[in-house]
């Protein structure tokens, strides 16, 4: 009996302590939650006990995801390291304090770690030494990065910081507060969709749907795509009863002739038709080059390539973002935690060398396809060598080997990647054939995820209808 009572009067005592500490079981679900965490966060134990922790960084500032994200143990100290992790501490109310997490890890008496405690204190000053493991401080570096984009250019879902990338951020910006078009130019994989959506969901209008729409279509399937999203019938309900505010022309260059004479004769009459019942949508344009070259070749209307550059934004490929590459890498495996069983904390440090090393043809798109397959193979806290993808090694040793030389009059070999995409391009469309065009049987039968079979096709320019 005397023991009970002191386990209970510890407990209270730990509950109203205004030192902030917190429980999170091994299955990542907050146990305890005391008043000094309530106190800190605003958020009461009542809405956060139960809730379900993921490492990351990305959640809104005020909101649950973004303290669910700083509360989660690293996936290091689930498997029985005590940590200190500096972490962006949300309020409810507004606002972020820049704490330090001590996780210590709680285990039975079989030595298997059944939950991890949170100690919440002043954040120190950074230490001189590089004791920190690379993948903890990539995390807090990532956090802070995200706040201080959110704080500058209110984005929460771009990530960058080199000099060439602050500049797209200052355009986004100007694009953000307008309703001028905007094209974006740059290669394949750059992230142009990324930045045009991010101007839709950070624009002042609050409501209507993106609509992207890859101009490589048949005219005939164009057109009535433009005449669906136009002139919608008066019971015509959208998907998601949301009526489009954003048309996004994917590869605008290749648009048809016939379609681009009506894309232009619709937005020239309603800058005429002030009367009209709905506003035609915004146009957000991309393109591999500036416009000018194809209406330089007659590829594009005159009139169309000055409507669609009002405001042009460059893109700059990854090899150009060098100050971009670490925390780009780290959002994409941290956007794959979440709704993720398996939490995955970083990489190992042998395998940014590696990843620094690659020429990364295909841009970010490449790279976020790489840490999600090495993701999906990895079973330990932290990606490690061995969970790199085979493509991604094969590519990094071709590319290490360099072309070699022939004589005259022996047939060139072509680059490895290129090769391997055509490879991959002929075993996917074989698959889809077998499969009548059911992508989940596809998926099965390529023994790959669906949504790694959906990237790939969209990488390598495969369309629902060939």
């Amino acid at each position: 009996e005397r023991a009970g009572k002191k386990k209970s009067r510890l407990e209270t005592w730990l509950k109203t302590a205004a030192t902030p500490v917190f429980l999170v079981s091994v299955s990542r679900r907050v146990l305890f939650f005391n008043t000094g965490c309530e106190q800190l966060t605003g958020w009461t134990a009542d809405e956060i006990v139960g809730e379900v922790v993921e490492f990351g960084s990305d959640g809104e500032p005020q909101s649950l995801r973004a303290l669910i994200s700083a509360l989660c143990p690293p996936p290091e100290a689930l498997a029985g390291r005590e940590l200190d992790v500096p972490v962006f501490m949300p309020n409810k109310t507004g606002g972020h304090a820049a704490k330090l997490v001590r996780f210590i890890p709680i285990r039975d008496g079989h030595d298997h770690v059944t939950s991890v405690l949170g100690l919440i204190s002043l954040l120190p000053p950074p230490p001189t030494d590089q004791s920190q493991s690379l993948s903890l401080r990539y995390h807090a570096e990532l956090s802070a990065l995200r706040w201080s984009l959110r704080q500058r250019y209110g984005l929460k879902t771009v990530v960058a910081k080199s000099p060439l990338m602050r500049r797209v951020l200052e355009q986004v910006g100007l694009a953000r507060n307008s309703q001028v078009p905007v094209l974006f130019v740059g290669p394949r994989g750059v992230g142009k969709e990324h930045l045009a959506r991010a101007i839709h969901q950070e624009a002042e209008s609050p409501t209507g749907s993106f609509v992207p729409l890859d101009c490589r279509q048949s005219p005939f399937s164009l057109l009535q795509t433009l005449k669906r999203l136009l002139h919608p019938e008066a019971d015509d309900v959208p998907v998601g009863g949301l009526r489009p505010r954003t048309l996004f022309l994917i590869d605008v260059e290749q648009l048809p002739r016939d379609v681009q004479e009506r894309l232009l004769a619709e937005y020239q009459s309603d800058r005429a038709n002030a009367t009209r019942r709905m506003p035609l949508p915004r146009l957000i344009s991309s393109s591999t080059e500036l416009l000018a070259d194809a209406v330089e070749d007659e590829r594009l209307l005159p009139d169309l390539g000055l409507l669609l550059t009002t405001l042009t934004i460059e893109v700059p490929t990854l090899r150009e973002r060098d100050d971009d590459f670490i925390p780009l890498a780290q959002a994409f495996l941290e956007s794959s935690n979440r709704g993720a069983d398996h939490q995955i904390g970083g990489f190992v440090d042998a395998v940014w060398p590696q990843l620094r090393e690659y020429a990364w043809p295909g841009n970010l798109d490449e790279l976020s396809l790489v840490v999600l397959e090495a993701r999906e193979r990895c079973t330990a806290p932290l990606i490690g060598l061995d969970d790199l993808p085979l493509r991604f090694r094969a590519g990094l040793e071709a590319q290490s080997i360099g072309p070699p030389q022939r004589s005259l009059d022996e047939p060139p070999i072509p680059p490895l990647e290129e090769h391997l995409a055509g490879i991959e391009r002929d075993l996917i469309r074989r698959a889809l054939k077998k499969a009548k065009r059911n992508k989940t049987l596809a998926a099965k039968l390529l023994n790959i995820q669906r949504p790694v079979l959906y990237r790939r096709m969209e990488v390598l320019g495969i369309t629902d209808d060939e």
